[in-house]
C-alpha cells in the first residue's frame, strides 16, 4: 500500500502536464490566427433591421436599390430602372441571389415582394446598391418616389424553389411559366415605355 500512493501521484502529476501541453497548444494555434472551435462566429441566419443594410450590400447586386423595407418576416425591395435601356441583363441573376438570401440563408423570411421602378424625377442615383454617407454606406436613400414598372411576389411555400439555380438564365418577362411562378405583373407605366408585354409558353404540348 505504500508504494501505490506514489505511484498515484506520479499519475496524477503525468496526465496534469500532458493537459497542460494540450491547453498551451491550442492557445498557440488561435494566436497564429486559425480559430478554436469554441470560439468560431456563426453565419446569421436570421434577417433584422440591424444586419439588413450589410447582408444586401454582400450581395453586390448589378441592379441598384432604390428602397428596401423589412417587417412581419416581409421583404420588399424595389430596384431603379434606367427608363431608357429597360431591365439590365443580370437582372434575373439578382433575383436569384435575393431569393437565395432571404429563402435558403435566412430562416425568418416568408415572402418576398421585389419591385422595379423609375424614379420619379429621373433623379441621378447611385450605380450600385449603396453610398457613402457620413463616413458609412447605406442603402439609396428610402425616400426617394418612383413610378412602378413590374412586380414579382415569391413566398416560402412556392414549390418551385427547389428549381431555383434555373432562374438566373430564365426569361421571366416573356415565359408564362416563370411569370406565374414569381407571380409577376406590369403597370400601365411599363406599357407607356416599352409597350404590351409578348408571351411565350414553354409547357411541353399535351399528349
Amino acid at each position: 500500500m505504500r508504494m501505490a500512493r506514489p505511484y498515484l501521484l506520479s499519475l496524477v502529476f503525468v496526465l496534469v502536464v500532458m493537459a497542460g501541453l494540450s491547453l498551451l497548444r491550442d492557445m498557440r494555434k488561435s494566436e497564429s490566427g486559425t480559430e478554436v472551435a469554441v470560439f468560431r462566429p456563426s453565419a446569421a441566419t436570421r434577417l433584422t433591421n440591424s444586419n439588413l443594410v450589410d447582408l444586401l450590400i454582400g450581395l453586390q447586386l448589378a441592379t441598384p436599390i432604390l428602397r428596401v423595407e423589412w417587417e412581419n418576416s416581409l421583404l420588399t425591395v424595389e430596384f431603379k430602372v434606367n427608363a431608357a435601356r429597360g431591365l439590365p441583363v443580370e437582372w434575373t441573376r439578382d433575383v436569384e441571389q435575393l431569393l437565395r438570401l432571404s429563402f435558403v440563408k435566412m430562416e425568418n423570411v416568408n415572402r418576398v415582394l421585389i419591385r422595379y421602378a423609375v424614379p420619379a424625377d429621373k433623379a441621378a442615383l447611385p450605380s450600385n446598391a449603396s453610398k457613402e454617407r457620413d463616413g458609412q454606406t447605406e442603402l439609396a436613400d428610402s425616400s426617394v418616389k418612383s413610378r412602378l414598372l413590374l412586380a414579382a411576389d415569391i413566398r416560402r411555400t412556392d414549390s418551385w424553389l427547389a428549381s431555383l439555380g434555373e432562374l438566373g438564365s430564365a426569361d421571366p418577362l416573356h415565359d408564362e411559366i416563370w411569370r406565374e411562378r414569381l407571380r409577376m405583373s406590369s403597370t400601365s407605366e411599363w406599357t407607356k415605355w416599352y409597350g404590351p408585354v409578348p408571351t411565350y409558353s414553354t409547357r411541353p404540348a399535351a399528349e
